[in-house]
């Protein structure tokens, strides 16, 4: 299991490469539609390996997984789309 920090660490990894790519808008209404069922999203995100690693290491594609369990890191990655995003 990986520390908060880490986590966040790779959360806000992810949500810079979204905003790069001009993908936050679709990142954060997928967020809010999954929020309910994070644990069953994170498990999901098993699946999506393969494409993910092109953001993420393999080490921080399991912390990412990680932190997608807790919904106060979903949250925390919303509103850090948000803010970066206006």
């Amino acid at each position: 299991m990986s520390t908060q920090e880490e986590q966040r660490e790779v959360l806000q990894k992810v949500a810079d490469e979204l905003l790069r790519r001009h993908l936050a808008t679709p990142a954060i209404f997928m967020l809010e539609s999954v929020k309910p069922l994070t644990f069953i999203a994170s498990q999901a995100l098993v699946v999506f390996e393969p494409l993910l690693q092109a953001l993420l290491s393999i080490n921080q594609y399991r912390v990412f997984c990680d932190a997608i369990e807790n919904r106060d890191n979903v949250e925390w990655l919303i509103t850090q789309l948000e803010q970066e995003r206006s």
